[in-house]
């Protein structure tokens, strides 16, 4: 009887496991997470969840983790070593596992503050647990101050604002989502949170956080100290890739696999925020922290492990991001855009900004408040068919000097 395992509980290490299973219904399966939760939908903790008063997180759908018997569920326990010439796994538990497919899902984790910068206590959000303590502080009228304006950070705010909490926002470069979106984008994210009162410093940096007075923190700036009553860090996430690199895979900046999610192990396969996987559409490599991604390219590894050698991932990376009542979607890579044009006014609730390289390829659409045309845009081009008028007569208008 074959035996799979897959390393990661999140998005990427669920959908693996329903394939698999799905494909190969004798086989036998391990799942190995570091957290004791089972597989639990994760974008809802900075949005939804921080909101609300759920005592547990949404778990994704039932794979009989703990009732079928051909399915081992290790939870709260790490993979200390992959041995790749006798196929089997060392967790730091004292068990071992073998397999005759691994798949590594191990997902990232946030970047976290150095112990010079961070001499007092503050706060991350990537877990469960993370989330309740988080929500635990968001006292109406506490003042609340978020290191990082990129989508987490922006999410935090925004929850933080509707719960009656004082807000202010550092960020270090001169403009918000700075690193995913196009100049309109953080010209307009910015008009909403300081519309909704949040206080926003930009081009800011965090020399230090320290306790002071009265159960209060002090974060020490470039721009002078502020005084918080709860400090969440939000600069962004790394790769769990470590493991995979100890052992010979390749890596750069998350391992490296190919359209099928492989390594260059046969054995082993890849999914989710830890891989660098090839754009089909873009001809480049990418790093994507799409939830969803994860998802997608979790099920083609788990159907490639099992044998499907049409199974193949290859998609534009995508997010979505809920802030207040606006909802934004970025797709594709900003970076390569060279020119912009827009659908409707940026300065209103409600636009498209499609971006193209320098060769006339369309390289990202992002969109506040139109989830319909980034769906639209999307699927055409994950079918690889011609855009709908619309969208394609709009780069008659696309300037260079406008959008990055």
């Amino acid at each position: 009887m074959e035996q799979f395992v897959i390393v990661g509980g999140g998005p990427a290490g669920h959908r693996a496991a329903r394939s698999l299973l799905a494909a190969k219904p004798q086989a036998r399966l391990a799942m190995v997470s570091n957290e004791r939760q089972l597989p639990y939908d994760r974008p809802h903790l900075s949005k939804r969840f921080l909101l609300g008063d759920d005592s547990s997180p949404s778990l994704l759908a039932d794979l009989g983790l703990r009732t079928e018997s051909r399915i081992e569920w290790i939870s709260g326990a790490a993979v200390g070593e992959i041995d790749r010439e006798a196929a089997r796994l060392h967790l730091d538990t004292g068990q071992s596992l073998a397999y005759d497919k691994l798949v590594i899902a191990t997902g990232s984790r946030v970047r976290k503050l150095s112990a010079e910068v961070a001499q007092a206590p503050v706060h991350y959000l990537r877990t469960f647990e993370d989330a309740l303590a988080l929500r635990s502080v968001l006292a109406s009228h506490a003042h609340v101050v978020i290191i990082g304006g990129g989508f987490i950070g922006l999410e935090v705010a925004a929850a933080a604002r509707q719960r009656g909490c004082r807000v202010t926002v550092l960020e270090a470069q001169p403009q918000l989502l700075a690193r995913t979106g196009c100049q309109a984008l953080s010209r307009w994210a910015q008009a909403l949170h300081t519309g909704n009162g949040v206080e926003l410093q930009l081009q800011v940096n965090v020399n230090a956080i320290e306790r002071g007075a009265a159960g209060k923190t002090l974060v020490q700036t470039s721009a002078g100290p502020v005084l918080a009553d709860v400090v969440v860090v939000g600069i962004g996430v790394q790769p769990n890739a470590e493991l995979a690199g100890t052992c010979g895979l390749d890596v750069d900046d998350g391992v490296v696999v190919d359209r099928n999610c492989a390594t260059q192990d046969p054995n082993i396969f890849a999914a989710g925020e830890v891989t660098r996987y090839p754009v089909t559409q873009l001809g480049v490599h990418t790093r994507s922290e799409s939830w969803t991604a994860a998802g997608e390219q979790g099920g083609v590894a788990g159907s490639a492990a099992a044998g499907d050698r049409s199974a193949a991932y290859g998609e534009m990376p995508w997010l979505s991001s809920d802030q207040y009542t606006s909802a934004i979607q970025c797709l594709g890579i900003p970076q390569l855009a060279s020119k912009y044009a827009y659908l409707g006014d940026v300065h209103t609730d409600q636009w498209l900004a499609m971006g193209w390289s320098s060769d006339d390829r369309l390289v990202c659409a992002i969109g506040a408040n139109r989830n319909r045309d980034i769906s639209a845009i999307r699927r055409a081009m994950k079918r690889n068919e011609p855009l709908a008028e619309i969208y394609a007569s709009a780069l008659k208008s696309a300037q260079t000097t406008t959008g990055k």
